[in-house]
């Protein structure tokens, strides 16, 4: 299926560079987002760039404001914004992330065979709606999809096929390039009507045919289903407390790190010459994800390939940045796994500390703690480092994005 979706960028200038040509239509973005169509011109496609921190919503925000202001382009200002107070929300609430992950173990292991068979179905592009079957493969076979069709799509599987949002949220996340745990789960929960109670997303017939480029929908097979008022909400129950937690604490003290010390590069953060990390003058960098992790989530080969392209380039940027020695174990070219490659590196080299970005809550902060220990085994401290933008933008996500868009305003927008 030729959908037009140019191969996304995958590496800092890539990304750079498709900002730069985006930057002149900014102001038109308002107007034009939900517009679905071929080759997705409306939008920046950038999500998997930022999700990767190839760039950063920070750095974008302010070319945006340097070149439009504020009034020109608040709505593209809010819509990068929305990583970060999903992020915000979830790192203050990881408890969801766990209950989310636990059910679809429960799913996979001991489901109802039926359901189980009826979301492969539908997740292979069977579901006998022809537009959600194409956008289906759409995603498969470019792993990116417009995110009003994400919405569209997510709603069809939970009100209209009734299967289980967190099935639907875990296909997303093997197979989407830009697929954040914090983004990626609050918003499935969000179509299903949980994130934010009573108010579930309904697709219909009609926002389908004002927004969709024909293309999409020549083949009416099964638009029936979705007509205006056919489609019943499901019921879908909140299974896990929202008690906010406080943000946990941080080791800010990487700045004139004594002692031989290296860095560690995840695919969490793929620049950190552009944090407080830059200043430090490391021994050398490793890089590197878990194999096994990516196994367990079952990452599809586009997303792991899209990994390994971000990690490469990630490197090749730090070894210029800190010239210094730097090897990629990506993930597990030696056999190893995370912590067995980590420890050996540091070993090899000496190396009494390791540096990395602490990840936001998901699969690789799970490891986390695994990590540490087998790194404190060894004799070798974990040093962890996070975004100022970060620390200061995510303790504000403890209701819902209007506030938190007011909150983000009030410090950072009153004099644009």
């Amino acid at each position: 299926m030729n959908n037009g979706v140019q191969e996304m960028a995958g590496s800092r200038a890539e990304a750079l560079e498709v900002w730069e040509a985006f930057l002149p239509r900014a102001t038109h973005y308002a107007g034009l987002r939900n517009r679905v169509e071929t080759g997705h011109p409306h939008v920046t496609r950038l999500s998997p760039a930022i999700r990767s921190r190839l760039v950063s919503e920070e750095e974008l925000i302010r070319s945006l404001l340097d070149r439009h202001g504020l009034s020109g382009v608040e709505k593209l200002v809010q819509e990068i914004l929305w990583r970060q107070y999903w992020k915000g929300w979830l790192e203050l609430r990881p408890q969801v992330w766990r209950e989310y992950r636990a059910s679809v173990r429960r799913w996979q292991e001991s489901g109802d065979a039926a359901v189980l068979a009826r979301a492969e179905e539908v997740a292979q592009g069977r579901s006998g709606v022809a537009v959600m079957d194409r956008f289906a493969r759409e995603l498969m076979e470019t792993g990116y999809l417009h995110n009003h069709a994400r919405m569209w799509w997510a709603s069809h599987w939970i009100h209209g096929e009734r299967l289980p949002w967190e099935l639907g949220a875990d296909w997303f996340y093997r197979h989407l390039l830009d697929a954040d745990p914090a983004s990626n789960t609050l918003g499935w929960r969000w179509v299903a009507g949980i994130q934010t109670p009573g108010k579930a997303y309904r697709v219909r017939r009609s926002n389908l045919e004002r927004y969709c480029d024909g293309e999409y929908l020549a083949d009416e097979t099964g638009l029936e289903r979705l007509e205006d008022g056919a489609l019943e909400l499901a019921e879908v129950k909140e299974t896990v407390d929202r008690t906010v937690q406080p943000l946990e604490a941080l080791e800010e003290s990487v700045v004139g790190l004594a002692g031989s010390y290296g860095i560690w590069i995840h695919g969490e953060d793929a620049s950190v010459e552009t944090t407080l990390m830059g200043g430090m003058t490391p021994a050398g960098v490793l890089g590197g994800v878990d194999r096994d992790l990516t196994r367990e989530h079952g990452l599809g080969g586009g997303r792991l390939k899209y990994m390994e392209r971000v990690l490469e380039d990630a490197l090749g940027r730090a070894s210029r940045h800190f010239a210094c020695p730097v090897e990629d174990f990506g993930m597990g070219k030696g056999g190893e796994d995370l912590a067995t490659g980590l420890v050996e590196g540091c070993r090899r080299r000496g190396w009494t500390s390791l540096v990395t970005m602490k990840p936001a809550v998901g699969p690789l902060r799970d490891q986390l703690p695994a990590l540490r220990d087998a790194l404190a085994q060894a004799g070798i401290g974990l040093r962890l480092c996070r975004r100022r933008e970060d620390s200061e933008l995510w303790p504000l996500a403890r209701g819902g994005y209007f506030g938190f868009w007011e909150s983000v305003r009030r410090r950072r927008f009153t004099d644009s």
